[in-house]
């Protein structure tokens, strides 16, 4: 009987080692499967998030040559009537023996909407653009709206040039322009503040308002604006958020990466 009973003890030991085995072959399999699917998971997050990159910049290239063409038709069509307009006034000027006072005041309003014209078609021109710093179009553009009177806007920096490259810049450039038009539009303030600053390479920007606040927890980011300054941050690798200002208005704050 020994010999069947050290057969049967061998037999288990075999069988028992054969499960093992297959086991762990089951086990490495599964972890190989699991390697794998994880692996294509994060290529196939890879891929959408560079088809979403690539699908993004091909809308900002669309909308910087709609701008562009806008302000090409401003500065030619209408920037050229404004101004037809006014060398019509200024030879009727010229034939009277006194100049009307409606007529002087006329005169001069026409020549500060075709300043203001031509400074508006600038902001649309991707040439001037890559020509000056975003802190030079920035400063252009809180001259022109400011020279309205309706709000004052104030820009302050550290900055004698910005480590940014032209399309980063022109981008950054739209999301601040974004970011007035959505307070001039919903908050309705009186005073925005813009401040710009490096902080261990890292851009920030504040765009802050005296005006109506918003409500935070049911803030909608299906907004386009939002959803373009949010889209736009992306891009640059950065992070935009939306706070209350301890004195209810809204401030945009916007962290970049820079060299």
């Amino acid at each position: 009987m020994l010999p069947v009973t050290q057969d049967l003890f061998v037999a288990v030991i075999l069988i028992t080692l054969l499960f093992t085995i297959m086991g762990l072959v089951v086990v490495m399999a599964i972890i190989n499967y699991k390697k794998k699917q994880q692996a294509y998971l994060h290529q196939l997050k890879l891929m959408k998030e560079e088809y979403d990159k690539q699908l993004m910049w091909s809308q900002i290239e669309m909308q910087e040559e709609a701008f562009t063409h806008l302000g090409q038709e401003l500065h030619d069509d209408i920037g050229q009537l404004l101004s037809s307009t006014k060398l019509l006034i200024n030879v009727t000027q010229r034939s009277l023996p006194e100049v009307p006072e409606p007529l002087r005041t006329a005169e001069e309003t026409l020549s500060t909407a075709i300043h203001h014209l031509r400074a508006l078609s600038k902001s649309f021109s991707r040439q001037w653009l890559d020509q000056f710093s975003l802190i030079d179009n920035l400063k252009g553009e809180v001259e022109r709206i400011n020279a309205s009177r309706a709000i004052q806007v104030k820009f302050t920096h550290e900055l004698a040039v910005l480590p940014l490259q032209a399309e980063p810049q022109i981008i950054l450039f739209r999301i601040i322009q974004e970011a007035i038009q959505n307070c001039l539009k919903h908050a309705r303030p009186q005073v925005i503040d813009i401040s710009m600053r490096i902080v261990e390479k890292v851009l920030l920007l504040i765009i802050a308002d005296d005006g109506a606040g918003f409500d935070k927890a049911g803030m909608s980011a299906t907004g386009m604006g939002i959803r373009n300054m949010q889209h736009r941050t992306n891009l640059l690798g950065g992070t935009i958020r939306w706070e209350v200002t301890t004195a209810g208005g809204t401030a945009v704050l916007i962290q970049l990466p820079v060299e």
